[in-house]
């Protein structure tokens, strides 16, 4: 994935960094690039390319994409559309600065407000 890209809807993004990767995709941190230096954090969730083939794994990632870009709720992170990126489908989403859950799962402090 190359660090600029666009959509054919124009959109462009820029690619800064990987935040996860497993077997289904990719999840980039990126900005969002708009008219007048508008810029947004967002991160990107790219199908793999041998995923792309399977359609029931791509139309999971459809599904997917649609659900939550219906839900509002403070707990759920929103999305912002379904687009193709480097012909791979791609959710765009809100990007949400926090801390890895697997390295506070294995901590042996709680988080606050916890018991």
């Amino acid at each position: 994935m190359s660090n600029g890209l666009s959509n054919a809807e124009g959109r462009r993004y820029r690619i800064l960094g990987v935040l996860g990767e497993g077997g289904f995709g990719t999840v980039y941190r990126a900005e969002l690039l708009g008219e007048g230096g508008f810029v947004r954090p967002v991160a990107l969730k790219v199908l793999n390319p041998e995923m792309e083939g399977i359609a029931d794994v791509a139309r999971r990632l459809r599904d997917e994409a649609r659900l939550l870009g219906l839900i509002r709720h403070r707990a759920i992170l929103q999305v912002d559309g379904l687009v193709r990126l480097d012909d791979r489908w791609t959710v765009v989403m809100e990007y949400v600065d926090g801390i890895d859950l697997q390295l506070l799962a294995h901590s042996t402090r709680s988080p606050p407000g916890q018991p």
